[in-house]
């Protein structure tokens, strides 16, 4: 009863009073659709908003889409007009793009229109919409509520608090919400969740759907093979190990660690013993000493991992970093529709999904492998990574990877570029990246790319640029003939602010 009520208190009150006139707006409508982003995040704040719908026995319509512009606002009206819902739902989307959502959704008939995200909006100086039940739109985001989108709380885990005050029977949910934040990273490496999505995890934990370690951080400690765990390890990248597959074998032998059972079935790292684990972990901190200048980089292997302890064991499902992995691969691929079904537990799904998963992997191979032999760009502020064969669902990842394993400096923000479009039209896919410690700095992509933005569509009298984001991770749909023009002015932009 102390965590339910902690993760109630633990919200600012005027959230809370939206969350409330959310809870009645659902409780009202008969026809809801649903509308959401297509990496983990948005994939599990859609499951969520299904199961709660579902529960509450409400007709639906969902649908996944790769981004809000002014291209799929039209998508999403003719679903409107076809479908006829009294309440439209959007999730890890629509704050920065309010005026599209207003124009093109709020004014067709529709009762009311719930926005959940946690993105910052177009306009920082943005404040909480108008709190009155006469207002068509109801927005909860944290940013609006002096709290940060990038680590206080994602945009599932916003679903989830809405699903929650519809109903305490809702609690379970918090699984899939602290899937979505791992999807995010919102646990900074293993460091742990802060903020609501730690009163998330304590509230999951209180319920008996997660359960929260202190352990090795890598991915795949429930499913890689022993072997595998590290020569595929790349966060942190781990010199001499990383690929090598027989320094691996070499690694395990001098510590005596067998890495099979005795019927001859390969070990996983949850297999080992407490003592033998803790010989592992005293080895990869001498490899890492032994090349980092930083000691502080040893520290991030051991860190809280968060097992969902209703899924089945030496599966992806069991482990909340390696379940996002695997819905991601699902939306990158363009079959985000496959993640959301594996959420509500659907095995044919689960099936599909692994598929996608190994497609996902070769693909983000391939993208590395090319990116080390034809190499990047770099600029005063910024690396940038032209590569017109990554699609444009997979390319922040790739640069994020990159920079993670240093096949790019870490000194400066990452651009990586993506002519391989979904839609295939004029624009251009624009992702960055960069490290907290920049943030620190005083970088932020999300303002960078949007006052760029900003001044091109001014300057020439036109919608060039629609961007968005976060601080650390944010991107942009550029006209193509202004691609280069944008970069020069990011540029100069990210230059300035790292002086």
């Amino acid at each position: 009863m102390e965590t339910m009520e902690s993760i109630v208190s633990a919200q600012p009150k005027a959230m809370r009073k939206l969350f409330q006139r959310a809870a009645k707006a659902i409780k009202k409508s008969s026809r809801v659709l649903a509308i959401s982003h297509i990496d983990t995040d948005g994939i599990t704040s859609l499951a969520i908003v299904i199961s709660m719908l579902q529960r509450a026995e409400k007709t639906l319509r969902w649908q996944n889409i790769h981004q809000l512009n002014s291209e799929t606002i039209l998508e999403v009206k003719q679903l409107v007009k076809e479908h006829k819902p009294d309440l439209v739902i959007f999730s890890d989307l629509g704050t920065g793009q309010m005026h599209l959502i207003e124009e093109h959704i709020a004014a067709e008939n529709v009762d009311k229109v719930i926005v959940l995200d946690h993105h910052l909006p177009s306009d920082s100086r943005q404040k909480i919409r108008e709190n009155s039940e006469q207002s068509r739109i109801i927005e909860i985001n944290p940013c609006q509520h002096d709290m940060s989108g990038s680590y206080d709380i994602s945009a599932a885990g916003v679903c989830f608090l809405l699903a929650y005050t519809l109903s305490k029977d809702n609690a379970g949910l918090s699984e899939l919400a602290i899937v979505g934040a791992s999807g995010d990273l919102q646990d900074y490496y293993g460091k742990g969740f802060t903020g609501l999505n730690k009163e998330i995890v304590n509230l999951g934990v209180s319920v008996g759907c997660l359960q929260v370690d202190r352990d090795l951080t890598f991915f795949g400690i429930n499913t890689r093979p022993l072997p595998f765990l590290l020569e595929y390890a790349t966060d942190p990248y781990l010199p001499g190990i990383t690929g090598a597959r027989e320094a691996v074998y070499s690694f395990y032998n001098d510590l005596k660690i067998p890495l099979k059972t005795s019927d001859d079935q390969w070990r996983i790292w949850m297999d080992l013993s407490g003592e033998e684990k803790q010989r592992v972990v005293q080895g990869l901190v001498d490899v890492i000493l032994e090349t980092y200048e930083n000691p502080r980089v040893a520290t991030g292997i051991i860190g809280d991992v968060v097992t969902l302890k209703n899924r089945p064991h030496r599966t992806a499902l069991r482990s909340s970093k390696e379940f996002s992995t695997l819905l991601n691969a699902c939306g990158r691929n363009r079959k985000a529709e496959v993640g959301v079904r594996i959420c509500l537990g659907e095995k044919e799904a689960l099936i599909e999904g692994h598929t996608l998963l190994k497609q996902h992997r070769m693909n983000l191979a391939t993208a590395l492998r090319r990116l080390e032999s034809e190499g990047y760009e770099e600029k005063p502020g910024m690396y940038v990574v032209n590569d017109p064969e990554t699609p444009d669902t997979i390319v922040g990842i790739v640069i994020g990877m990159a920079q993670g394993s240093r096949i790019v400096p870490e000194d400066k923000p990452v651009i990586g570029v993506s002519t391989n479009t979904t839609d295939k039209g004029p624009r251009v896919k624009i992702s960055g990246r960069c490290r907290r410690s920049l943030v620190k700095k005083g970088v932020n992509l999300k303002e960078a790319f949007t006052e760029v933005g900003e001044y091109l569509n001014e300057q020439h009298d036109s919608l060039i640029v629609e961007a968005g984001g976060h601080p650390m991770a944010a991107g942009a749909f550029i006209h193509q003939d202004y691609l280069d023009e944008f970069l020069t002015r990011v540029s100069d932009l990210l230059a300035r602010i790292l002086g």
